[in-house]
């Protein structure tokens, strides 16, 4: 399996001749407010990729492009998706081929196979984390999952989880501007929270996504971190992690 690191959240897979892409986004412009320097660093990706299946964790812009599905998603290609968000998709999407699953249920094409589990949305959406294995490699994807108390459950249920990506941005959000009261609590992992989720997840590695693009000191607020954070929760958890940057490429 070969993994590049996209934009934000987004990662492409490469497994038995197929293309998947997972919470791949290109278009950022309706969090233009909140972006910082980063967003001159944007990769595009949309003119070179077809993929054979697009996945998603939940609904929200950074997370879910429809542009990109239009664009990228491959004529006989397949849009996998949690089933409780189903027809929230098909009233944006027309004339592609939905695979809907229940959470825990498996979808195996190609010798690759999709598992929707068990995710906790920061501001009460609906949302699931992604599996996907091709028989040598399996990958955990969080979206931007806030710490719940299904971790433990997670990592005894889906063995030899090689790469977990997870949030480490543990933001607070203040967007009373579009009626969600303001709550000082995180609303996606905090790096912390991150190497902990990923040790209970048995994770060879965790590899940080979602974060280093959105700032705002007023309505979006990330928790800093730095190489030496990395290391010392690495240290305390015993659980190894590897930076993959945006547009990198691990085999």
């Amino acid at each position: 399996m070969e993994i590049q690191k996209l934009n934000w959240a987004g990662i492409k897979l490469t497994t038995q001749n197929k293309t998947i892409l997972i919470d791949a986004v290109e278009d950022f412009s309706y969090y233009k407010p909140v972006l910082g320097e980063a967003a001159n660093e944007l990769i595009v990706f949309s003119d070179n990729v077809q993929a054979d299946y697009i996945i998603f964790t939940h609904m929200h812009l950074d997370h879910f492009d429809k542009s990109v599905i239009e664009k990228c998603l491959k004529k006989d290609g397949k849009l996998i998706v949690y089933s409780a968000l189903e027809s929230l998709v098909r009233e944006h999407v027309e004339n592609v081929e939905i695979v809907a699953l229940n959470l825990n249920e498996t979808f195996t094409e190609n010798n690759i196979t999709f598992k929707p589990v068990y995710a906790m949305d920061g501001i009460g959406d609906m949302q699931s984390s992604w599996i996907v294995e091709d028989g040598s490699t399996k990958i955990f994807h969080g979206g931007d999952t806030i710490w719940h108390n299904q971790f433990w459950k997670l990592g005894k249920e889906n063995e030899d989880i090689n790469y977990a990506f997870l949030p480490v941005n543990g933001v607070v959000v203040n967007f009373e501007i579009v009626g969600l009261e303001y709550s000082p609590i995180a609303a996606s992992l905090n790096i912390k929270e991150a190497f902990s989720a990923a040790r209970l997840l048995h994770a060879q590695k965790l590899v940080p996504i979602h974060y280093g693009l959105f700032s705002h000191e007023q309505c979006y607020i990330p928790q800093q971190f730095d190489d030496k954070d990395l290391q010392q929760y690495s240290a305390e958890t015993k659980q190894e992690y590897l930076i993959l940057n945006d547009g990198e490429v691990l085999i």
